[in-house]
Formats: C-alpha cells, structure tokens, sequence
C-alpha cells in the first residue's frame, strides 16, 4: 500500500505534466534538443510536461550531514526519487538506481533520494544496510513530496542542468535503472 501526500500544489504539477498531445507532440514551444528528449522520455514511459517547467528549489538536511539545496546541484542531470525504507516497490529499485549512480556518476548524473516521512535513525540504518552511496535527503513532514505533488512512492523526476524538470516517473514499471535501455537513455541526456 503507498502513502498520499496531498497539497494544492499537486494539481498544479500534475497540469504541467500532461503530455500535451499524442505522439510526444508538445502543447508549447520547448527547444529544439529538448524535443527529441522529450519523444525519446515519453516513449519510455515517462510523463513530459507539455511546456518548460522550473523545478521548486527546496533545502532538506542530508544523512551526509547539513542541509542541501537542490539549486546547489545546477550543471548536473539530477535523478530526483521520493522513497521510504517501508516503500516495497522502492526497495525493489534500490539496487538498479545504486548500480546507474555507479555507472554515470562520472559523467555528471547526481541521486538525489528523499526520504518522505521517517526519523533519521530508522533511514540512516537503511542506507548503511544498503551501502547507498548516492545523496539522501530527510523530508521528515512531506512538505517537499508535497511540492512535487508525489501521491506515491516511488515517484522519481529528471531534472536538467539548469534546473527544469524534463520528466516524472511515477512506479517502477518498465526495464529497471540500470537496464541498458534506460542507461542509453541517461547518457543521451548527459551528453547535452
């Protein structure tokens, strides 16, 4: 059973991930490179936003230790998941987007897995057990999954390197993280 996190904001984000028209025909004029993205993300299974959407900047504090922006990662692709230890089909990804970090974090591509409603002890046990080597970040109170209007976990976006979110995933349907369709996939976005 997955959690719902609910906000107004929810609407709001869910609007701008509509795919705009069939085919990955977009509603509003996106550059050129994103297009081809676009199509090739949307193919995939990802939700699209129909026009260009900024990312909601937010500050969360890290197991690492202190806080993290998300503006602080710019000039990166970011891998932005929402999960909790509890979350079965989360702990079924774990390792497929621990094996992609492995894979592509030379070229630029960031992790950055928030945690949505669970004490620091109980992640940072997790995460130890896990040997996840990516960035977690504490949502202790939803406000940030509720931001991002995640109603389920796990809910991941990418977000370009200026700071537009170029796609949703909302499950883990499809080939996992570190299928070669889907590594393809992220190395063409770390190539822009």
């Amino acid at each position: 059973m997955m959690r719902r996190f609910s906000t107004p904001a929810i609407a709001v984000i869910a609007a701008a991930l509509a795919i705009g028209a069939p085919d990955g025909v977009h509603a509003a004029p996106v550059p050129a490179a994103a297009v081809g993205i676009g199509k090739i993300l949307s193919d995939a299974g990802f939700d699209v936003p129909a026009k260009s959407l900024e990312s909601t900047d937010f500050s969360l504090e890290s197991l690492g230790g202190g806080p993290l922006a998300l503006s602080s990662l710019k000039g990166k692709i970011v891998f932005l998941n929402f999960w909790a230890t509890w979350c079965g089909p989360c702990n079924i990804e774990l390792p497929s987007m621990k094996a992609m970090y492995e894979k592509l974090k030379a070229k630029g591509l960031e992790i950055v897995a928030v945690d949505l409603m669970e004490d620091k002890k109980t992640v940072s046990d997790f995460v130890k057990a896990k040997k996840l080597p990516f960035t977690v970040l504490l949502d202790t109170d939803g406000r940030v999954g509720g931001l991002y209007g995640t109603e389920g976990i796990p809910t991941t976006f990418l977000i370009d390197r200026t700071g537009k979110i170029l796609a949703r995933k909302v499950g883990i349907d499809g080939p996992a993280w570190d299928s070669p369709k889907r590594l393809a996939l992220l190395e063409k976005l770390l190539a822009l």
